[in-house]
C-alpha cells in the first residue's frame, strides 16, 4: 500500500517530468573503479627496473584509522556502531549511534569544515561537589576559518539523566586551545531527513563533474528567490547529471535548501545563497 508521502513524492515527480525515465539512456560506466571507491587514495611510488631506470607507479592505499581517544563498542541490537571515512581527509570516523552518524554526515556535507574528529581527548572539569572529572565530547569539527566546535550529542529524553547541559557549563572554563564553541545537538535536529540530504551531498561529491557544476551555476546564478531543483536538473540531457550538480552546489554553499529539515525529494526547492554585504 502506498503511503501519503509516497503519493506526494510521485506527484512531485510528475510535476517535474521525472516520473518516466524511458527516454533516458542507460547508465554507462565510463570511469575507473578508483573513481567510485568508497575510501582510499592513490599514492605515487618510485621504483627501478632491472636496468636501473627509474619509474613512477600509482598504488591504491586504504584509509587511515580513526584518531578517537576511544573506539565504538561492539554493535548491539539497540544501537548503531561503526565507522565512516571522510573522503576529504581519507580517515575513518567512528560513531556510536545513528545521531552521531548523522552529525558526521552533516559536517562532511559542508565545505566550510576542514576536519572531523570522533571522541577527541577528554576535557577535565570540577563538578558541583568539588570532585575532578573528565568528559569526552562526541565530535570535534575544525572549520577552514580556524574555529573549532565540539558537539555533545544526546536524545532529548536523555538530557536530564546525563546532566549534559551542566557538564557543558562546567567544562567551558577549560576549553581554551581545545575548542572555541560547544553546540549541543539532539534527535530533534539530527533527523533522518537531515541524514538523507547530507548523505546525498556526500555521495554527489564522489561523482562530481566540474563541467556539469559550471553549467548548473550558469543556469541558477541569476535566479531570484526559490526555485525547483528538479526543474533546473531537467535542463540537462540526463536528469541525474543535473541533480548531481545541484547537490554539489549545495556542498559548495552556492545553493541552500529552502527547507533543510526535510528531504529534498519531499521539498525540492532551493535558492541561490546570497551573503549579506
Amino acid at each position: 500500500m502506498m503511503t501519503n508521502k509516497r503519493v506526494l513524492r510521485y506527484m512531485i515527480e510528475c510535476e517535474h517530468g521525472i516520473d518516466n525515465y524511458a527516454n533516458d539512456e542507460p547508465t554507462v560506466f565510463e570511469g575507473s573503479l578508483a573513481d567510485y571507491a568508497p575510501a582510499g587514495e592513490f599514492i605515487t611510488v618510485r621504483f627501478h627496473d632491472d636496468d636501473g631506470v627509474a619509474h613512477d607507479a600509482e598504488l591504491w592505499t586504504g584509509h587511515t584509522p580513526s584518531t578517537g581517544s576511544r573506539q565504538p563498542p561492539n554493535r548491539t541490537k539497540a544501537h548503531a556502531r561503526g565507522y565512516i571515512v571522510d573522503p576529504r581527509t581519507n580517515r575513518a570516523i567512528g560513531f556510536s549511534s545513528t545521531y552521531e552518524l548523522t552529525c558526521i554526515l552533516f559536517l562532511m556535507s559542508n565545505i566550510a569544515v576542514a576536519d572531523i574528529e570522533d571522541q577527541p581527548p577528554a576535557v577535565t572539569y570540577v563538578d558541583r561537589e568539588g570532585k575532578k572529572r573528565k568528559h569526552t565530547y562526541d565530535i570535534r569539527a575544525s572549520l577552514k576559518t580556524g574555529l573549532k566546535i565540539v558537539y555533545p550529542i544526546k536524545p532529548v529524553d536523555q538530557l536530564k539523566k546525563t546532566k549534559i547541559k551542566e557538564i557543558i557549563e562546567l567544562t567551558k572554563p577549560n576549553l581554551e586551545g581545545f575548542a572555541d564553541k560547544v553546540v549541543l545537538l539532539t534527535d530533534r535536529v539530527l533527523t533522518r531527513d537531515v541524514a538523507w540530504n547530507s548523505k546525498s551531498i556526500v555521495h554527489a561529491q564522489h561523482a562530481r563533474d566540474e563541467a556539469d557544476c559550471e553549467r548548473m551555476l550558469d543556469i541558477v546564478k541569476d535566479i531570484q528567490g526559490e526555485f525547483s531543483a528538479y526543474k533546473v536538473a531537467r535542463m540537462f540531457d540526463r536528469f541525474a547529471y543535473g541533480l548531481n550538480a545541484v547537490w554539489c552546489l549545495l556542498y559548495d554553499g552556492v545553493l541552500e535548501l529552502v527547507q533543510p529539515h526535510r528531504k529534498l525529494i519531499d521539498a525540492p526547492y532551493v535558492r541561490v545563497r546570497r551573503d549579506e554585504e
